[in-house]
């Protein structure tokens, strides 16, 4: 007999524990002192110019559009802030900020912009009390380069938590991806499970768990995270 509460049942099983259910750009900053009042914890992404970053913020908040994507690595130039509200398991809800910082390694901005971006950015993640944690997206298919090991040993100078995202994951064979995890936290000197698989074209890791967890889950893990004290931006 057909019972539609099974099929219900099967349906979300394979939705993510936490998803976006609301997003929206509110400013950019060029420095510390311009971004918004920190009424909210924050989670950052970043990454090199060319990794994907643009498309897996549209995915996971399901806009297309709200972070630009350009075929011409490095246009983001400053500290780009969204507010988002999260909707997790018994429809529990979740506010928070997410910050698109500047791609590094391959900006084709001009070269005062382009050297600006390392005062900006570390400024931020140094010094920034309602950042909760880092997200450094690195493509799949090319694996942790050096830039990427910087920007990880620089957050964990900074006592800031980080999570790997292994962007463009349907470029892999499923056999691939299920040893990408444990090769990346080998290369790392990280434990695998903070490694996250995803696709923002296939929707790996975004729009549905995985072994390794979803986005949604992990970004409002970080969000809620405890706040380092004697930072700038107040106390969210």
């Amino acid at each position: 007999m057909y019972d539609s509460r099974v099929v219900q049942a099967a349906k979300d099983a394979r939705k993510p524990a936490w998803r976006v259910v609301d997003a929206s750009y509110e400013l950019s900053s060029p420095d510390l002192k311009h971004c918004p009042e920190a009424t909210l914890p924050e989670v950052a992404v970043t990454g090199r110019s060319n990794v994907g970053k643009s498309s897996l913020l549209n995915r996971l908040c399901a806009r297309k559009g709200l972070a630009r994507v350009s075929s011409t690595p490095g246009r983001t130039q400053m500290l780009n802030f969204f507010a988002m509200r999260m909707l997790g398991p018994k429809d529990e809800a979740f506010e928070m900020r997410l910050v698109d910082l500047p791609g590094y390694g391959f900006a084709k901005a001009h070269k005062r912009v382009r050297e600006s971006f390392g005062p900006m950015i570390g400024a931020y993640v140094q010094r920034r009390a309602a950042l909760r944690g880092l997200l450094v997206l690195i493509d799949a298919r090319r694996g942790p380069q050096e830039l990427d090991m910087d920007m990880l040993e620089f957050a964990s100078e900074a006592q800031l938590p980080c999570l790997v995202v292994a962007t463009k994951c349907d470029k892999l064979s499923k056999s691939e991806r299920g040893l990408l995890p444990a090769s990346f936290g080998r290369a790392l000197g990280m434990h695998p499970r903070d490694v996250l698989l995803s696709s923002a074209q296939a929707g790996i890791g975004i729009d549905k768990e995985i072994k390794s967890g979803g986005l949604g889950r992990e970004l409002v893990r970080l969000a809620r995270g405890p706040a380092r004290l004697g930072l700038e931006g107040g106390s969210a």
